[in-house]
């Protein structure tokens, strides 16, 4: 007879099965990981704050933005390659100021760089439009989407579907109790 014992049957089962369930738990959590930090990068902030419509040649942004502030500049990149398609300061009229921006509108604006619209505007568009010295807000627009959407009067085509320049606005926590205009 031996000195040594061996363990039983049944614990020896179990301490198997606890090694191939660690074996399946491993990858488990690695996937459902990337898939938090990947879900997690697409939508950093939340709702995107800027929304998009295009009637025939013309191109509108709309910016979520509180009464109290302006639209200092707006500018546009190709989001495939970064360089910048156009960039226009100071917007002239009352909608620009208040965040309602036609797109390629020299007239609009106080500046505007080029002058002109591209021959072939880029298939995703990096837009960009800073308030007065602090304050941002951004989105990539795939134009083929926004097209396709043809979003009713008065609303605009984001990332998270078609909404109104109202419910753009209610985004926006001005505090105060002051809304959004």
């Amino acid at each position: 007879m031996s000195a040594v014992s061996e363990p039983p049957r049944g614990r020896k089962a179990v301490v198997i099965g606890l090694i191939a369930l660690a074996g399946l738990a491993v990858p488990a959590a690695l996937v459902f990981l990337w898939v938090t930090v990947v879900t997690g990068m697409s939508d950093p902030l939340g709702p995107s704050l800027l929304g998009l419509r295009i009637d025939g040649d013309t191109v509108t942004v709309k910016a979520a933005q509180c009464p109290s502030e302006r639209v200092r500049r707006v500018e546009l990149r190709d989001s495939g390659t970064e360089k910048l398609v156009w960039q226009a300061d100071g917007p002239l009229t009352d909608e620009g100021r208040g965040g309602l921006l036609r797109l390629w509108a020299a007239g609009d604006y106080r500046t505007s760089r080029p002058a002109t619209r591209p021959a072939e505007p880029p298939k995703q568009l990096d837009v960009l439009v800073a308030y007065g010295s602090e304050g941002a807000a951004g989105a990539v627009f795939d134009l083929a989407a926004v097209r396709a959407s043809a979003p009713p009067a008065s609303s605009y085509w984001t990332p998270q579907g078609i909404v109104t320049g109202e419910e753009l606005d209610e985004l926006v926590d001005c505090g105060g109790g002051e809304t959004a205009p």
